[in-house]
């Protein structure tokens, strides 16, 4: 924690469920952190931490609990509603509806990043998907961080 009391979501530490940091030269997930709500990226000196509410029978969103952490660049040119895209294992992909952040301290941001539950009005989420994996793509000189959650 800075001097700020930032703490991050999930809370790290023993009790915690802080993943390993996904792959940034591949792209690729970490795969022992798949079964964790709280998935963790780390690079360009910027920290992203992204916990699903893990709610597969939503009918209206699917959200995500984000804090992003720094003390060298200033986070508030990141809007993740343009960076971030949700896919699952079948290939059904959409971008956030919202990225709801308050405005304040730039290295230090906490918000929540909603996703649509549904395309076309099938479900994203059903009852044989594996996995949704999230795409964040050009934050802090990294081109994407590729974070996934097992259903």
């Amino acid at each position: 924690a800075c001097s700020s009391g930032f703490t991050p979501a999930g809370g790290g530490g023993p009790s915690g469920q802080v993943s390993a940091p996904a792959n940034q030269s591949s792209g690729a997930p970490a795969a022992s952190a798949a079964k964790s709500r709280t998935q963790v990226s780390e690079g360009g000196g910027v920290t992203l931490e992204l916990q699903w509410d893990g709610n597969t029978a939503s009918t209206t969103a699917i959200r995500f609990s984000v804090a992003m952490n720094t003390h060298s660049v200033e986070l508030g040119q990141f809007d993740l509603a343009t960076l971030a895209t949700l896919r699952t294992d079948a290939g059904k992909e959409v971008k956030p509806t919202a990225w709801q952040a308050p405005s304040g301290d730039s290295h230090h941001v906490s918000g929540t990043l909603t996703f649509p539950a549904a395309i076309d009005g099938k479900p994203l989420i059903e009852p044989d998907t594996k996995y949704i994996e999230m795409t964040i793509r050009d934050v802090a000189g990294v081109k994407e961080r590729v974070l996934r959650w097992t259903i």
